[in-house]
């Protein structure tokens, strides 16, 4: 009954955290949205700030500040979806740890994690369009435990082979 979405990033216009804030807005489900890190850009951070005291009821959004690399696999496996819209990513750590997690992913198309919902791993959205994001969280609101089921196995399937060592 309630998505459970989790950005771990440092915060900062690049991770684009505001954008998923904003998109928020847009949407009528029960979600939990959890931030983990550093504040890298505090007048950024304030705008976010800003945007959280704007979003309904039904979402619920906590700032647990910087976290320590061992306790990342812990905090993903109390989330659905992991979720950070970058505007530009190299390769993004971040998002290899989620997939191997077994937690779905929605970001940008400007990450090398491509194909996404092709393989039921995420989804991947472009940064113009506010709906798209909107939608892509309500797909997996929307989702049954069963389904669920299935797009984590395929997230951790994909961060597999991603990585050819």
């Amino acid at each position: 009954g309630i998505l459970k979405l989790i950005s771990v990033a440092l915060i900062s216009p690049m991770k684009n955290h505001l954008f998923v804030l904003q998109s928020l807005q847009g949407c009528n489900e029960m979600i939990e949205y959890n931030i983990y890190g550093a504040i890298k850009d505090m007048e950024y951070w304030k705008a976010c700030l800003k945007q959280i005291e704007l979003l309904p009821t039904n979402i619920s959004v906590k700032y647990n500040g910087d976290i320590v690399p061992t306790e990342v696999e812990n905090v993903l496996s109390q989330s659905h979806v992991f979720i950070l819209p970058s505007k530009s990513e190299n390769f993004g750590h971040a998002f290899y740890e989620a997939l191997s997690a077994g937690k779905p992913v929605i970001t940008s198309n400007n990450t090398p994690w491509k194909n996404l919902k092709g393989l039921n791993a995420g989804i991947n959205i472009p940064l113009e369009n506010k709906n798209e994001l909107v939608d892509a969280i309500k797909y997996f609101a929307a989702m049954n435990q069963e389904e669920f089921d299935t797009w984590s196995l395929s997230a951790n399937d994909y961060a597999t082979k991603a990585i050819n060592t």
